[in-house]
Protein backbone atom coordinates (compact mmCIF):
# COMPACT_ATOMS: atom_id res chain seq x y z
CA UNK A 1 0.00 0.00 0.00
CA UNK A 2 1.14 3.61 -0.87
CA UNK A 3 1.49 5.21 2.37
CA UNK A 4 4.55 7.61 2.46
CA UNK A 5 3.51 9.29 5.80
CA UNK A 6 2.96 5.89 7.30
CA UNK A 7 6.36 4.71 6.37
CA UNK A 8 7.76 7.69 7.73
CA UNK A 9 6.11 7.91 11.12
CA UNK A 10 7.23 3.87 11.85
CA UNK A 11 10.77 4.42 11.01
CA UNK A 12 10.33 7.74 13.73
CA UNK A 13 8.78 5.83 16.36
CA UNK A 14 11.50 2.96 16.29
CA UNK A 15 13.99 5.71 17.13
CA UNK A 16 11.94 7.82 19.55
CA UNK A 17 11.56 4.47 21.43
CA UNK A 18 15.15 3.31 21.61
CA UNK A 19 16.61 3.96 24.65
CA UNK A 20 20.62 4.30 23.03
CA UNK A 21 19.44 6.58 20.55
CA UNK A 22 17.71 8.94 23.24
CA UNK A 23 20.90 8.65 25.44
CA UNK A 24 23.22 9.66 22.11
CA UNK A 25 20.98 12.34 21.75
CA UNK A 26 20.63 13.77 25.13
CA UNK A 27 17.06 13.03 25.34
CA UNK A 28 16.78 10.56 27.86
CA UNK A 29 14.23 12.96 30.16
CA UNK A 30 12.56 14.74 27.19
CA UNK A 31 9.13 15.11 26.97
CA UNK A 32 7.27 13.36 23.88
CA UNK A 33 6.94 16.50 21.71
CA UNK A 34 10.77 17.86 21.91
CA UNK A 35 12.04 14.05 21.12
CA UNK A 36 9.54 14.73 18.17
CA UNK A 37 11.54 17.96 17.74
CA UNK A 38 14.48 16.61 17.14
CA UNK A 39 14.07 13.54 15.36
CA UNK A 40 12.30 14.87 12.42
CA UNK A 41 10.64 13.69 9.43
CA UNK A 42 11.72 16.00 6.76
CA UNK A 43 15.24 16.94 4.90
CA UNK A 44 14.53 20.96 5.77
CA UNK A 45 14.85 22.80 9.39
CA UNK A 46 14.82 26.52 10.06
CA UNK A 47 16.59 25.81 13.84
CA UNK A 48 19.09 23.99 14.96
CA UNK A 49 20.57 25.51 18.32
CA UNK A 50 24.25 25.73 18.91
CA UNK A 51 23.97 22.32 20.94
CA UNK A 52 21.58 20.30 19.72
CA UNK A 53 21.41 16.90 18.14
CA UNK A 54 18.92 16.30 14.90
CA UNK A 55 17.73 13.31 13.23
CA UNK A 56 15.92 13.90 9.82
CA UNK A 57 14.03 11.53 8.14
CA UNK A 58 12.95 11.54 4.39
CA UNK A 59 12.43 9.93 1.01
CA UNK A 60 14.17 10.07 -1.66
CA UNK A 61 12.96 9.96 -5.07
CA UNK A 62 12.01 6.03 -6.09
CA UNK A 63 13.62 3.58 -8.68
CA UNK A 64 11.89 1.61 -10.91
CA UNK A 65 12.63 -1.55 -11.32
CA UNK A 66 12.16 -4.49 -14.04
CA UNK A 67 8.56 -5.38 -12.80
CA UNK A 68 6.67 -1.83 -13.56
CA UNK A 69 4.58 -2.64 -10.17
CA UNK A 70 7.38 -2.47 -8.09
CA UNK A 71 9.54 0.88 -7.32
CA UNK A 72 12.23 0.53 -5.12
CA UNK A 73 12.55 3.37 -2.44
CA UNK A 74 14.90 5.08 -0.27
CA UNK A 75 14.75 6.34 3.02
CA UNK A 76 17.70 8.60 4.12
CA UNK A 77 18.23 9.31 7.39
CA UNK A 78 21.04 12.40 8.37
CA UNK A 79 22.31 13.07 11.62
CA UNK A 80 23.64 16.82 12.21
CA UNK A 81 25.55 17.00 15.69
CA UNK A 82 28.08 20.53 16.94
CA UNK A 83 31.29 19.79 14.71
CA UNK A 84 33.37 18.67 17.92
CA UNK A 85 30.52 15.83 18.23
CA UNK A 86 31.23 14.74 14.98
CA UNK A 87 31.69 11.19 16.65
CA UNK A 88 28.70 10.99 17.83
CA UNK A 89 27.32 11.11 14.32
CA UNK A 90 28.57 8.17 13.53
CA UNK A 91 27.86 6.18 16.71
CA UNK A 92 23.65 7.29 16.12
CA UNK A 93 24.74 6.21 12.81
CA UNK A 94 25.86 2.66 13.80
CA UNK A 95 22.40 2.60 16.27
CA UNK A 96 20.39 3.08 13.62
CA UNK A 97 21.87 0.33 11.61
CA UNK A 98 21.47 -1.83 14.21
CA UNK A 99 17.48 -0.86 14.79
CA UNK A 100 16.75 -0.78 11.24
CA UNK A 101 18.69 -3.07 8.97
CA UNK A 102 16.65 -5.81 7.56
CA UNK A 103 13.67 -4.33 10.13
CA UNK A 104 10.06 -5.23 8.85
CA UNK A 105 8.54 -2.25 8.91
CA UNK A 106 4.92 -1.92 7.52
CA UNK A 107 4.91 -5.24 6.04
CA UNK A 108 8.20 -4.30 4.08
CA UNK A 109 11.50 -4.73 4.76
CA UNK A 110 14.32 -2.28 4.70
CA UNK A 111 18.02 -3.12 3.46
CA UNK A 112 21.15 -0.98 4.43
CA UNK A 113 22.20 1.47 1.14
CA UNK A 114 25.15 2.59 2.63
CA UNK A 115 26.87 5.15 4.27
CA UNK A 116 26.73 9.25 2.76
CA UNK A 117 29.94 10.39 4.76
CA UNK A 118 30.02 13.91 5.67
CA UNK A 119 27.21 15.99 4.06
CA UNK A 120 26.25 19.68 3.73
CA UNK A 121 24.76 21.18 7.11
CA UNK A 122 24.63 24.60 9.34
CA UNK A 123 27.86 26.20 9.95
CA UNK A 124 29.69 24.73 13.20
CA UNK A 125 27.41 21.65 12.47
CA UNK A 126 28.33 18.00 11.07
CA UNK A 127 26.49 15.82 9.35
CA UNK A 128 26.79 11.69 8.62
CA UNK A 129 23.87 10.43 6.64
CA UNK A 130 22.28 6.50 5.66
CA UNK A 131 20.08 5.42 3.15
CA UNK A 132 17.43 2.28 3.62
CA UNK A 133 15.57 0.88 0.50
CA UNK A 134 12.59 -1.24 0.39
CA UNK A 135 10.47 -2.64 -2.46
CA UNK A 136 7.09 -1.31 -2.73
CA UNK A 137 3.78 -2.57 -4.75
CA UNK A 138 2.29 0.48 -6.69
Amino acid sequence: MFNPSKDLTEVQRILINDSKILELMGLTNAAPVDKAKRIIKRSKFSDLATNEIRLCIFFLPARKTRNIVVHEELIQIDCHVPYSYDYKAYDIQARIFELLQRKKVNNRYLEFEGQLGELSTADGFFCAGSRYQFYRNV
